[in-house]
């Protein structure tokens, strides 16, 4: 009896705790939404009339830059470079000098 109710409990929390979701998996989530909108773009632009008449068009590929961006940010946010050890120069732990006047 004890384990049907830890099961329905299990069961009902289940949902809120899908949406309390930690940040990385939300900007993850948002990078393959992004995927989705490249490629509905690039079928929009390849449906997209090229009329020469018309005094206004959208600029796809300015439109795809900026999604790369986004997309870049993203990453550069969810796997920031590390920094690389420096090389240690060595010390000459020589600190005694003739005096010229001597």
């Amino acid at each position: 009896m004890h384990c049907q109710k830890a099961i329905l409990l299990f069961i009902s929390l289940s949902p809120a705790l899908a949406s309390a979701s930690p940040e990385s998996a939300q900007l993850a989530q948002t990078l393959k939404q992004l995927d989705g909108i490249q490629v509905t773009l690039e079928r929009a632009r390849q449906s997209a009339s090229a009329d020469a008449r018309s005094r206004y068009y959208f600029d796809y590929p300015q439109a795809q830059q900026d999604i790369q961006t986004i997309r870049q940010g993203i990453n550069h946010y969810l796997s920031p470079a590390r920094a690389q050890p420096r090389e240690v120069l060595p010390l000459s732990a020589d600190y005694q000098r003739e005096n010229a006047g001597d």
